[in-house]
This record gives structure tokens, sequence and C-alpha cells, in this order.
């Protein structure tokens, strides 16, 4: 649904997802070329001392974003302009299906590793933990790419004054904010 808001107002709402698009490209792609990339190195190679690094420092980052947005979510629920809150809230919406993803693919990794150390051959545990670890990539890349896809959507919709329906049903406009199905010109700021 489409609201009359103003410029200002669309521009703070976008930032939520503007950030969440940093975050998710460069990001989370960083992380999960550096986990793939972590996979593919070999014993004795100056970079396998360096591939958990180059998994937890953007991971850690990630998270650090998350909570910067969630924070912001929560304060501007109570205090900001009711677009810019839904926005953000949509926002935190979208990173809780990327923290799902995180875990399941934390759990395929760990279930590598539980496999590995059941295995009595040396090359027999690496080969389980490493498929098992390329296997995790799977789920968290697509849902990467759903993310993506949503967010950049987001981004349009805050740009427009738009509010997805499901997102208003969750979250009503307040009532002396009405909206409409068309979209309101950029001449008409509420």
């Amino acid at each position: 649904m489409f609201f009359p808001i103003a410029s200002a107002i669309r521009r703070q709402a976008k930032s939520a997802h503007e950030l969440a698009m940093v975050n998710l490209i460069l990001v989370n792609l960083l992380m999960l070329i550096a986990l793939l990339a972590g996979s593919f190195l070999q014993h004795g190679s100056p970079l396998a001392d360096y591939k958990l690094v180059g998994v937890l420092v953007p991971f850690l980052i990630s998270l650090g974003i998350i909570l910067v947005t969630f924070v912001k979510a929560a304060r501007l629920a109570g205090t900001g302009p009711w677009f810019v809150a839904a926005h953000w809230r949509l926002a935190t919406l979208r990173y809780r299906i990327l923290l799902i993803a995180y875990a399941v693919g934390a759990g395929l990794i760990g279930g590598g590793w539980l496999l590995s150390t059941a295995q009595k051959s040396a090359g027999m545990q690496e080969l389980m933990f490493v498929a098992l670890q390329r296997v995790a990539i799977a789920p968290v890349l697509i849902v990467l790419m759903v993310l993506i896809m949503l967010e950049s959507g987001a981004l349009y919709q805050a740009g427009r004054g738009e509010i997805p329906d499901s997102l208003l049903k969750r979250y009503p406009a307040p009532p002396d904010l009405q909206g409409g199905d068309a979209e309101f010109s950029p001449e008409d700021p509420s």
C-alpha cells in the first residue's frame, strides 16, 4: 500500500535496506567465499592458518550490523516516524531468516565435524568434514540470494512510499495516515 510520505522520510526508510544490502552483498558473500576457499586449502598452505579468521571476521561484522539494525528498529518503534520504523522492522524480519540460515549452516558443519570424528582414518575424517562444510554453504547461499532480491525490492518500495501488505497487517499505519493503492506523486509530501 502506498502512503503520502515526504522524501526525507523515504530516504530514512531506505537506509535500513541499504545497510542490509551492504551486509548481505559485501560481508556475507565475503564470508561464504572465505568458507568455501578455506575448504579447498591444503595442509601446509600459508593461508590455511587464516581460514578461520577469514570466516569469523565477516561473520562477527555481520552479527554487529544485525544487532545495530535490531536496536535501531526497536528505538524507532517507540519514537520514530511510523514509515521509517516499519521499514527497519522489515529489515529485522529478513535478518531473522538469515540467522536461521546461519544456524542451519552451522548445524551442517557441526554434523560434519561429528561424523568426521567417528571415522578411523585421517583421510576419511578430512573428507567427511570438508564435504559437509561445502554442503553447508548451499542453504546459506540460497537464502542470501533470496534476501538480496527481497531487500532490493524493499529498497525500491521505501523509495516510492510503499509498505508491503503483509507488513501493514503486522504494524498497522497510524489512523491519521491514509494510504491507497495508487502511488502518490513526489509533490504530495505529508
